[in-house]
């Protein structure tokens, strides 16, 4: 995990590129309204390219393990496409609306054809992103956040800012002062050296989600496992085994490729076990 990255530097673009990735599929709401806020502030020249993820046409994950294999992705989609868009930018802006306490479906879509992001993770290792989420009913975010971060993680993004602002009306984001200073701060930190790292969440990567275990907690996006002391800080245990530079987020590639070895060997004995339930249940359609 302490392993020295070896990716691909990008040179800097003139005009810089900014992509916004909208996963709402609402027209002028919060998301792409906000993200048009803060490219106002951002210094210097720049472009801001902008895809609506919910017109995608992002197919279901075959789990057929082509891609881990190193051969083409049998899914004819618009995946080459968002990834083509994510290496090409010099930062990225994520925005979801909260839907029944998690991003909106398409996120999690993406994510389950994320294999095919170790092909590009040299290449946008380091990108710098910013992550927001917004939500209607005071403090019911549920694991949205969560799930914008692991997206940034398994791209290697480098998080600047994980905002969370309550606006549910098309457009009510821009009404408070405060969230507009919000916009005009994140402009600011996307390609500085400053984050907006919070003062709680997993001490080891800032994710606010993590599951309670015998031990102390473990974080639901890195695994780094902690405990808190006396006076509610955290006190980390062990470093998780997930986040790392590209070198070490392929150890898990190479961990699948052995499955396929693991299935051959253990073919004839999984047929068998299988075979006991072909004909059990029914199967429906509409």
């Amino acid at each position: 995990m302490n392993a020295k990255p070896q990716h691909t530097k990008k040179v800097p673009q003139t005009p810089r590129r900014i992509l916004g990735l909208v996963a709402s599929p609402r027209s002028y709401g919060n998301c792409e309204l906000f993200t048009k806020e803060i490219s106002q502030h951002i210094e210097g020249e720049h472009t801001l390219r902008l895809i609506r993820l919910t017109s995608l046409n992002i197919k279901p994950c075959r789990g057929c393990y082509r891609c881990i294999m190193d051969n083409p992705c049998p899914n004819k989609d618009d995946m080459e496409f968002l990834m083509r868009e994510i290496v090409d930018a010099d930062a990225v802006i994520l925005s979801s609306p909260v839907y029944f306490l998690g991003a909106n479906g398409i996120i999690k879509n993406i994510l389950d054809r994320a294999f095919l992001f170790y092909q590009i993770i040299r290449k946008t290792y380091g990108t710098p992103c910013i992550l927001i989420n917004f939500y209607g009913i005071k403090d019911r975010l549920g694991m949205a956040p969560q799930m914008l971060q692991t997206f940034s993680a398994f791209l290697g993004l480098t998080v600047k800012a994980s905002v969370n602002i309550q606006a549910a009306l098309p457009g009510e984001a821009l009404m408070s002062k405060t969230n507009l200073d919000k916009a005009k701060q994140l402009a600011d930190i996307l390609f500085s050296t400053k984050n907006l790292r919070k003062k709680y969440g997993c001490p080891f990567c800032n994710c606010e989600i993590i599951r309670i275990v015998k031990k102390g907690f473990i974080c639901t996006l890195c695994h780094g496992h902690f405990t808190a002391d006396a006076r509610g800080g955290f006190v980390k245990i062990k470093e998780g085994p997930v986040l790392g530079p590209p070198e070490h987020l392929l150890l898990h590639k190479e961990w699948l490729k052995t499955m396929k070895t693991q299935f051959l060997a253990k073919r004839k004995e999984l047929v068998k076990i299988i075979s006991r339930y072909k004909d059990i249940g029914e199967w429906i359609k509409p």
